[in-house]
């Protein structure tokens, strides 16, 4: 009988526990008018990072579009050795550059964070579809301007 009631008690508190993951939405602090270029960058390993800068204003309002609003949600993940990284900086036309760093842990699901985050979030969308989606020239990119907010 104390086995069961134990049982029960552990399988409502799991229940409990995962009902409190709370979903949030990222709000972008500029919109696709602010933005004068994306530099996208995809790698798995450093070194071998490459680039696209996306100019097209369609194109631009599609990456703020893939963001803004975005559902993301403070569950923990386990970090994935070998995973591909996906990063974003925005270059507005004022200056302000604001970067989104996406780290992949299995197919379409994530690690999320942005600039002046304090933390990263876990998201099911399927971001990193964004660099094969962008139909740019990729180039090389150095180790030193690859993004990293987290």
């Amino acid at each position: 009988m104390k086995r069961t009631i134990a049982f029960v008690l552990t399988v409502l508190l799991s229940i409990l526990l995962t009902g409190c993951t709370r979903t949030e939405h990222i709000a972008l602090p500029f919109t696709a008018s602010d933005v004068e270029r994306v530099e996208i960058f995809h790698y798995v390993v450093p070194a071998d990072a490459e680039k696209k800068t996306v100019t097209r204003p369609e194109d631009i309002s599609d990456l703020v579009d893939t963001f803004d609003g975005l559902s993301v949600t403070d569950k923990e993940t386990e970090p994935v050795a070998g995973g591909s990284i996906t990063s974003f900086r925005f270059r507005l036309f004022d200056g302000t550059v604001y970067e989104i760093v996406y780290s992949s842990i299995a197919v379409k699901s994530g690690r999320i964070s942005t600039t002046g985050s304090k933390h990263d979030f876990f998201t099911s969308a399927d971001i990193e579809a964004s660099w094969s989606n962008c139909d740019y020239e990729a180039v090389p990119a150095a180790e030193n301007e690859l993004p990293f907010v987290f």
